[in-house]
């Protein structure tokens, strides 16, 4: 009480949002007083008990790599699942990815961490025979065991569904996979780049027009989108085990996550054969007010009048354009006019106008901009996690029953193989036993059987 601390922690507990905190003082009673103000606005803050997690109980075996399914084990893990990670020699390749990894940090990275906190890791070499049944073994007694390794490597080592629920037929198996499980490139590798962003549409859609560049795709996008849809897989698996007593394969395809998020253009292509689907350039948008322009301070204001009829004289009132030239234009001649009219002030200008006259707008912000956003830590978007420099993105549904904080990262990412002897005991190896083969399988080989 009274000292002052680079983090503050408490065993179970963890602050009600997320502040780019840097020193933190304890004033007794569960608060904490914030006394470095370079890089917050809030001087205080509760800390309030973490609740019971809904996934409280559940045991997760994780044979995955990269991003969409320990995205979801993640998740898993901040609900309160108890989520072993099983990595190969040399560990998942995401913790040493040159893009990732933090130089002179030893938790793996910030990608690492945002997708691995709050598990446990043990290595494995699953082509070693004793390894695969310890894996096995393992599996016997989870909830649910979750990969993206490729349907046919784990058919291959007797870790598809199939094989798995003959011994465990409570067991739901949550596979991630890029092209499904049918099909002439259901055996294929596959990224969200190519799976979710490519083969959906997505990518084409980005032209300004037919002839025009398709856009550069954001890192990761289709992946974590595609690991709340798993979580929720697996969620309604729990649910219907409740009444069937009986596991079951939940499979998410990075495919038909970026259909479905789609499905406006793609429908409306449907529903009109041979017609494409709008696609003009900025410069020519269906709805002037629905459109973005960049202002005199190069920042970009997305409007949402979506309703040209509730909102075209409202834009020229903050425009100070007359209503009366603007409406006889045409959609390309009245953006050039709001383009240069937009172009004369900075965006505080224009959305302390927009804010007077009631019309709807976003501005367009950096990756930056996003981590400083009251609305956005307001929302309990971002969560502080002992053990790693930067802010983690919480899940984005978050559920009012087990309590504040409940479902919040409060764990680091392991260090790989940490956990393994402690697993292996915990299923009923001995301390000997346990230790042979974390030994055997801290040796390097290749990371075949988890890329496969």
């Amino acid at each position: 009480v009274g000292g002052v601390f680079r983090h503050l922690v408490l065993p179970g507990y963890a602050t009600t949002k997320m502040q780019t905190v840097e020193i933190w003082q304890s004033t007794g009673d569960g608060q904490a007083q914030l006394i470095n103000m370079d890089r917050v606005s809030v001087l205080s803050q509760h800390l309030q008990p973490r609740g019971r997690g809904v996934l409280d109980g559940v045991k997760v075996v994780e044979l995955a790599t990269i991003i969409a399914a320990p995205a979801c084990a993640a998740l898993m893990a901040d609900m309160g699942a108890d989520v072993v990670k099983v990595e190969g020699p040399g560990g998942d390749p995401w913790r040493s990815d040159r893009a990732a990894k933090t130089p002179g940090t030893d938790y793996g990275g910030p990608h690492f961490a945002q997708d691995n906190r709050g598990k446990r890791s043990i290595v494995l070499d699953i082509k070693q025979a004793e390894h695969l049944r310890a894996l096995k073994r393992l599996i016997a007694q989870a909830d649910v065991f979750i990969s993206n390794v490729r349907a046919h490597s784990l058919k291959k080592y007797g870790l598809d569904y199939a094989s798995l629920s003959k011994e465990n037929p409570r067991l739901i198996v949550a596979l991630n996979t890029a092209w499904g499980l049918a099909g002439p490139k259901a055996q294929d590798a596959g990224y969200d780049v190519g799976a979710f962003w490519a083969a959906s549409g997505v990518q084409d859609f980005t032209k300004p027009t037919d002839d025009g560049h398709v856009g550069q795709f954001p890192p990761g996008v289709g992946d974590h989108l595609t690991a709340h849809q798993i979580l929720a897989g697996v969620g309604l698996a729990l649910f219907d085990r409740q009444k069937t007593g009986k596991g079951q394969l939940v499979e998410a395809a990075l495919l038909r996550s970026g259909v479905f998020g789609m499905a406006y253009p793609i429908m409306n292509t449907a529903t009109n054969p041979g017609e494409k689907f709008i696609r003009e350039p900025r410069t020519e948008h269906y709805r002037p007010t629905f459109n973005v322009y960049k202002c005199q301070d190069g920042t970009w204001l997305q409007l949402l009048g979506l309703d040209l009829g509730r909102w075209d004289r409202k834009l020229c009132d903050v425009l100070e354009l007359p209503y009366d030239d603007i409406h006889p234009l045409d959609n390309k001649q009245r953006i050039a006019v709001f383009d240069r009219v937009f172009a004369t002030r900075p965006a505080a200008a224009w959305e302390s106008r927009l804010n007077a006259v009631g019309m709807w707008y976003q501005r367009a912000l950096r990756c930056d901009e996003v981590l400083r956003s009251e609305q956005v830590n307001a929302i309990g978007t971002f969560a502080t996690v002992p053990g790693v420099p930067h802010p983690l993105i919480t899940s984005p549904v978050q559920l009012s029953g087990a309590g504040t904080n409940a479902h919040r990262p409060v764990a680091p990412p392991p260090a790989c193989g940490a956990h393994t002897v402690e697993v292996l005991k915990s299923i009923g190896y001995s301390a000997d036993a346990a230790a042979a083969i974390d030994k055997s399988a801290k040796k390097w080989s290749r990371h075949t059987a988890l890329s496969d």
